[in-house]
Formats: structure tokens, C-alpha cells, sequence
């Protein structure tokens, strides 16, 4: 699965040994593009990524560089779960994940979804507003509250918004099952 990041990210993610392309070359897997941004809390390294068409977004907290460097493990396990709070449906939580083997990354970014992806670091960090440890927040639980926000996309009317929640699972049901195939 192909992920857009930031210059500062792709600097952490070489020190961790991956390639970084500088344009996207492959075809994207089924589930679609992300972009992603490193930002740091309380002292604490957090990745934050965010789904190109359905604005979903995941946020990795406290990670260390040898986290970093299993990265693919860490996102699939936040994904699935993050779907799993959310209550998807198993068979759908399994195709997503399932989309894809391992993560790649280019340098190539959307100013548009960089703009959402930083108002979900900034949600991110609200949760430590009230003196709150960013390493006692629940992960799971945080990445769901950051797909239940309404966000805009460059293009959409003025009162227009999309339910990143809401717009993955529609996301989800599109693509064919394990047994399936696309027509």
C-alpha cells in the first residue's frame, strides 16, 4: 500500500532502513492511498496517518524507532482494531487489512489531505489538554474518535462534509471479498 509522507517522516522512516520513493510509481493496492506525518507530544514521537478518499485516520502513539522499523505490523494492528471500535462488520475489518502486504512510501503529498491530516494531529493532541499522559491514552480508542469528526475535502460545497467512519465502511463494502473478484 502506497503512504504520501512528509519530508520530516521519510527522514525517520530512512534512519529505519526504508526506501523512500520520490514519485509514485506502482499501482495502489484496493484499499486506496494514505498520507502520513510524524508529529511530536509530550515528548513522544506519534504518526498520524490519514486515508486519501475517506478522510479515516490513524494515529500510532509513542512509537520508537524499532516500532518504526515494523511499521506494516503496527499499522495493520491499528487499522484492524481502529475498525474494530468502531464496530465494522469481522469480514470487512479482514478485507482491508487483507488489501495489503507491506507499506511503501514516496514523498508525493496532496496539500488537501495534508490539511486534514493536520487538524488530526492537532484533535490528537487535544486529548492531552487537561494534563492528560499522551501514553495513557487507549490507541484504538483514540484513532476511532479521530474518524468521528466531520471533515471537508478541497472542492466540496461550503456545508458539505464527509464521515470518514461512515465513508470507509461504504469504502469497505465496494471491494470484493477473498473469494471475489473486481468486474
Amino acid at each position: 500500500m502506497r503512504i504520501h509522507i512528509t519530508k520530516k517522516l521519510a527522514e525517520k522512516l530512512k534512519k529505519a532502513g526504508f526506501e523512500i520513493a520520490d514519485s509514485a510509481e506502482e499501482q495502489p493496492s484496493a484499499l486506496g492511498d494514505w498520507h502520513a506525518n510524524i508529529t511530536t507530544i509530550q515528548r513522544r514521537q506519534c504518526l498520524v496517518f490519514t486515508h486519501d478518499q475517506t478522510r479515516f485516520s490513524l494515529a500510532l502513539i509513542g512509537m520508537t524507532q524499532k516500532e518504526i522499523k515494523e511499521l506494516t505490523f503496527w499499522f495493520s494492528d491499528m487499522l484492524a482494531n481502529t475498525m474494530l471500535k468502531q464496530g465494522y462488520p469481522v469480514e470487512l475489518m479482514e478485507r482491508a487489512v487483507s488489501s495489503f502486504s507491506e507499506l511503501s512510501f514516496d514523498t508525493q503529498c496532496s496539500r488537501s489531505v495534508q490539511g486534514t491530516l493536520r487538524n488530526m494531529i492537532w484533535d490528537l493532541e487535544s486529548f492531552t489538554w487537561d494534563g492528560t499522559q499522551i501514553t495513557d491514552l487507549a490507541p484504538y480508542s483514540i484513532s476511532a474518535s479521530l474518524c468521528e469528526r466531520p471533515c471537508s475535502i478541497k472542492g466540496m460545497r461550503e456545508l458539505d462534509c464527509l464521515w470518514p467512519a461512515k465513508e470507509m465502511l461504504k469504502l469497505l463494502e465496494q471491494l470484493p471479498g477473498p473469494h471475489e473478484t473486481l468486474h
